[in-house]
């Protein structure tokens, strides 16, 4: 099922979308703290036979779509100077 969110005032994107995912950075504002920390713990419940449902992931912040950031290529100037030096 697509989840539309609005991008800018006149353009709805698709968040689901495999080319949006691999270009843009989606923030879902949960608190993920607990979560990890019961996650961490999950083989040792197994082993000894506990039982603990998940813990609640609040909403702490509204949800960011922000453009990923591109590397910067540090070598290039590098060897443009190490050219010229020659």
């Amino acid at each position: 099922m697509p989840t539309m969110k609005r991008v800018s005032k006149d353009r709805l994107v698709d968040i689901n979308d495999e080319l949006v995912k691999s270009s843009v950075h989606i923030d879902d504002g949960c608190d993920w703290t607990a979560y990890l920390n019961w996650q961490a713990k999950a083989n040792y419940r197994l082993s000894k036979g506990i039982y603990e449902p998940p813990p609640a992931r609040p909403k702490v912040a509204a949800v960011k779509i922000e453009p990923k950031k591109k590397a910067r290529k540090r070598g290039y100037q590098v060897v443009q100077k190490a050219i010229s030096a020659v």
